[in-house]
């Protein structure tokens, strides 16, 4: 199984355009050539998420606009053919054009998915904003200097660079309006799984080792405790579907229907809290790999099970799909992940504090005299127990939420997993 996050591709198209900033012969013809592809890719990449000219983005939609009236090729398409692009800006644009696609391709449901939410796309279009203006300067500085030919003339080169200055300051101005931390949308991925495609439940799984792992770690990722509390999130909504369909088969007590839908609603909604007060909050490690892939195959799995396109799948059409006895079982091991978690994350959470392992932006955290500089130029600083109660108050309601759920999804109540007797 291999992992390509968003932010792999978009630190390769950057290490790709710094490449083509210190290369001291530039061809401003192949600029030319390969600009109309490059932006196209970008603006993709900056939209992805969103959709296109979606009007909460007003700096985005600006820079689409600018982007397409500036960036034109000033000769014709048969000249244009004959030229052969850049290939360092082609690479470039290739890498975030990917980079849209896994954005693009993410799954959504129900659940507010933090790794997508405003705060962190805007931080993820900023990253992709400020490549897009670099490799405009980039070609600017080139055609600037670029004394004119047959295929390309000396004030076609002037007036491109003119109108590739507008699509730099465009850029600029989406990059300047935006946050700047690190974002989640960076741990959005897709995964490539060996044949032989997972299972629901074998999918829960993987997913579920992968949490207790992260549940156990000494030092864990800030990513990869706010994925698991998303990912339960997600989880206890479509258990919730899941039920519905193991109702249909009288797999559960009818009776104990209602009961069940409401602690899940309960749970999804409090691991939803949990993964946004991790928000602003980072660790010296990086997201895991493994784990980033564990949490996209449970994703998807959960989608083709319990999804219809926009709407939830009908219960008969869930148990055509799924074992729904073997399902059961999984997710009862994987709420017993989540209850784990729930147990261990507010000593993580203070552990990590009190070793200064954990760093918030500065002007986030509870002001002092020692961290004033911090705050005067926005950078992150080692927070204390002060500066994580949102987070312990979110964490601290979850577990009564986790237990309480415990309690109404006891093994007693739903049916034994693979065939095993009915337990009343």
């Amino acid at each position: 199984m291999s992992v390509t996050t968003f932010g792999d591709l978009v630190t390769q198209a950057e290490q790709v355009l710094i490449a083509l900033a210190r290369r001291r012969e530039r061809d401003a013809r192949g600029l030319a050539a390969g600009w109309p592809d490059f932006s196209r890719r970008a603006t993709y990449a900056i939209t992805a998420a969103t959709g296109v000219r979606d009007p909460r983005w007003y700096a985005v939609d600006r820079l689409i606009i600018e982007t397409a009236r500036r960036a034109t090729v000033p000769f014709s398409k048969s000249v244009a053919a004959s030229l052969h692009r850049d290939p360092l800006l082609e690479r470039a644009g290739v890498l975030l054009g990917a980079a849209g696609d896994v954005l693009a391709s993410a799954a959504r449901d129900s659940v507010a998915d933090p790794m997508l939410d405003d705060a962190n796309v805007k931080a993820a279009q900023s990253r992709i904003a400020a490549l897009l203006a670099a490799a405009a300067h980039t070609t600017v500085g080139a055609l600037g200097r670029f004394d004119g030919s047959t295929t390309l003339s000396r004030r076609a080169s002037r007036d491109l660079a003119i109108r590739l200055t507008g699509v730099e300051q465009a850029a600029m101005a989406v990059f300047e309006s935006s946050p700047t931390l690190d974002s989640r949308a960076d741990d959005v991925a897709v995964v490539s799984i060996r044949p032989g495609k997972l299972t629901l439940e074998d999918a829960v799984e993987v997913w579920g080792r992968e949490a207790r792992e992260t549940a156990r770690s000494s030092s864990p990722s800030a990513r990869d405790l706010q994925a698991v509390a998303a990912d339960l999130s997600r989880l206890a909504t479509h258990s919730r579907v899941i039920i519905r369909a193991a109702t249909a088969q009288d797999l559960v007590d009818p009776g104990r229907g209602p009961a069940l839908d409401r602690a899940l609603a309960g749970l999804a909604a409090g691991w939803l809290d949990v993964a946004q007060a991790w928000t602003g909050l980072h660790t010296t490690q990086p997201a895991t790999p493994t784990k980033i892939a564990a949490s996209h195959g449970l994703g998807q799995a959960l989608m083709a099970a319990t999804r219809d396109g926009r709407d939830w799948a009908d219960p008969t059409v869930v148990a055509r799909r799924i074992d729904v006895t073997r399902t059961l079982g999984a997710l009862r091991r994987a709420h017993d992940a989540g209850r784990v978690v729930a147990e261990a994350q507010p000593q993580i959470a203070t552990r990590l504090a009190a070793s200064e392992l954990l760093f918030a932006p500065a002007r986030s955290t509870s002001p002092s005299l020692e961290r004033l500089h911090g705050r005067l130029r926005a950078g992150l600083v080692a927070v204390d127990r002060a500066d994580i109660g949102e987070l312990s108050g979110a964490m601290t309601s979850q577990l009564r939420r986790a237990r309480r759920a415990d309690e109404a999804t006891t093994p007693r109540r739903l049916s034994a997993p693979t065939g095993g007797p009915r337990q009343g």
